[in-house]
């Protein structure tokens, strides 16, 4: 019989729970951290919860996805007033560098093998398991949660910032049968464009991906959320300058409008059918996570009084 072990650890108001295996265990309202098993990794991933005290079983469950800082407590902390205004369970995974290195395989979500060109990113080596990449480890994080909270949902929403907004739109073009309801990908530094006239990762040349599962991605419910300050090209930070980033645009908010631009065509030119991805941009924010996730949780669950709409023309 396989042995469940449970420590709940009850400080300053934080509980932990640890659990081999992932299946159902009480998940307790407040904040706290469970451990998720998921293949092909050693050990369990750690994911930061905060379940708010109004929380139900028929109440909505997001997925936050930190960015290159791999911080998920923090974006966690981040999201506990949303969570407690607006009954949410909030699950933030630190995918740690050990087990998960480099920033380009976490912006790229684990899809390309360690042995790739990552400074370059002239050769690139797909992971050929689908299950190895973090979208099937997400779907992972996500059932533990449901079973443990007693939850009714069948679908989760998904907030990345950043490196995280990278993961998040990767996984609504490569990863077509995941549970996602709606998904904002935030002040990403850089995009897979969907045009296969562009090498992978920039664009779909050389990609896992065929016309039907573009179409497909284009159905889902993604919004390209943006900062209206985040405008700085940083051109000794870490937003990455490339001649195929720097094609995109010299700062983040200008990369996101043409991401937009360049997909509004693209479905076009394929005669798509149900179009779906929005912009929005949030007026008076830079490349800030916790004003970004806040405006997040208005425009998904609330009133949203400074979110407008991008400019792709």
């Amino acid at each position: 019989m396989l042995v469940q072990t449970l420590v709940a650890l009850i400080c300053f108001g934080v509980s932990t729970i640890t659990a081999f295996p992932s299946h159902a265990l009480a998940l307790p309202p407040g904040s706290g951290v469970m451990e998720v098993e998921t293949p092909g990794v050693d050990g369990p991933i750690v994911v930061h919860y905060h379940r708010g005290s109004g929380h139900s079983a028929d109440d909505p469950i997001i997925v936050v996805l930190p960015g290159g800082g791999r911080n998920g407590d923090s974006y966690r902390d981040s999201w506990i007033d949303s969570a407690e205004q607006y009954d949410l369970l909030v699950l933030a995974p630190s995918f740690d560098e050990r087990r998960f290195p480099g920033p380009i395989n976490y912006n790229l979500a684990g899809m390309i093998a360690d042995d790739a060109n990552l400074r370059t990113l002239e050769t690139v080596t797909l992971r050929e398991a689908p299950e190895e990449w973090l979208f099937a480890r997400i779907e992972a994080i996500f059932d533990a949660a449901v079973a443990r909270s007693d939850s009714a949902q069948t679908q989760y929403d998904l907030f990345g910032h950043s490196a995280g907004g990278q993961i998040v739109h990767r996984m609504t073009l490569f990863a077509p049968d995941t549970r996602i309801r709606r998904a904002l990908a935030a002040n990403s530094g850089w995009y897979t464009i969907p045009s296969s006239q562009t090498a992978f990762p920039y664009g779909l040349d050389g990609a896992p991906m065929d016309e039907q599962q573009l179409e497909t991605a284009f159905e889902r419910d993604l919004v390209v959320f943006l900062g209206e300050l985040d405008n700085a090209s940083e051109t000794r930070g870490h937003l990455r300058h490339t001649p195929e980033t720097d094609s995109q645009g010299l700062h983040r908010l200008a990369r996101g409008q043409s991401f937009m631009r360049l997909a509004a065509e693209q479905a076009t030119s394929k005669d798509a059918e149900g179009f779906a991805w929005e912009c929005a941009i949030v007026i008076g924010v830079g490349h800030d996570y916790r004003r970004m996730g806040q405006a997040a949780a208005e425009y998904l669950y609330g009133a949203s009084e400074n979110v407008g709409i991008c400019d792709t023309q």
